[in-house]
């Protein structure tokens, strides 16, 4: 197997570089994607890619080229991957790691392939792709950068999943009326001189009455419209915390996986489903 890697330094947050990498038009731009699939859609950015979701792309893209479809397996702040779906190649991997580093974080794209007619593929391809896919992992790098570091000036909005005995807390939007009837976390915007963790508090009392202990982050980011980045936390309702109910909004219910995969969430709470699965597995 042919393995080629690069890797940078990105001056912004893990879970925020992991956003840019699910970022569809960045793969189109980093990969020379023709024709995505499937994905999901942010509103007024582009689409993020989940879990399952499928690019075709042309490699390399020129009139010679050949096609080629991977699928997504994993997309979360300490990794993206994708595996081969259809192509000429016998194997193709390609993996993105993220570890924090210096309040930054260290990216590194690499890809793995096993060409077809043994020995003499693995010459042939190797001669004619080394040059070429390092020149692509640079330029995806380059790309992730440049989105990463813009979203991570954005204000924050932080979402809240809270679980207990297995079942995450959902409630109902009462309005605007676009969005009457649809599911969300908890959550609001960080405000001026506030730290994430204490919004994660506040807006937890203010929506469902409860008392929660912020126990960590999960997911990655997701660009909002207007301008803002939601960033997912993990909580606990305190010991003493009364029962949540629905103060600004139609309902709230606890659901298990099953259920939460059935509910009809806005748009970007969609794409922390896969995040949020994980997570009740746990």
């Amino acid at each position: 197997m042919s393995v080629l890697r690069d890797t940078e330094w990105i001056d912004a947050p893990v879970a925020t570089v992991a956003a840019a990498l699910r970022h569809a038009r960045t793969a189109e731009r980093g990969l020379g994607a023709s024709r995505m699939v499937r994905g999901h859609a942010a509103a007024g950015v582009g689409e993020l890619f989940v879990p399952g979701d499928e690019i075709t792309f042309r490699l390399p893209p020129t009139r010679l080229s050949v096609g080629l479809r991977t699928r997504l397996e994993r997309a979360d702040a300490q990794a993206l991957s994708s595996v081969l779906v259809r192509g000429p190649l016998r194997q193709l991997r390609h993996e993105s790691t993220l570890t924090e580093v210096d309040r930054g974080t260290l990216l590194t794209e690499s890809l793995q392939w096993t060409a077809p007619l043994g020995a003499l593929g693995r010459l042939i391809g190797t001669a004619l792709l080394r040059r070429w896919i390092l020149r692509l992992l640079a330029r995806r790098i380059d790309t992730v950068r440049a989105l990463a570091q813009e979203w991570a000036t954005r204000p924050v909005v932080v979402g809240t999943a809270i679980v207990r005995r297995g079942r995450l807390l959902a409630q109902q939007r009462h309005y605007p009326a676009k969005h009457a009837g649809r599911w969300e976390l908890p959550g609001g915007r960080v405000e001026p001189g506030e730290s994430e963790r204490d919004a994660v508090v506040r807006e937890c009392k203010e929506e469902l009455g409860m008392d929660v202990v912020p126990t960590g982050r999960i997911g990655t980011d997701v660009p909002l419209d207007g301008g803002m980045l939601l960033r997912l936390y993990t909580a606990e309702p305190t010991p003493s915390s009364p029962e949540p109910r629905a103060v600004e909004h139609r309902a709230v219910r606890w659901v298990d996986t099953s259920e939460m995969t059935g509910l009809d969430w806005l748009e970007t709470d969609r794409l922390l489903v896969h995040s949020l699965r994980s997570l009740l597995r746990e």
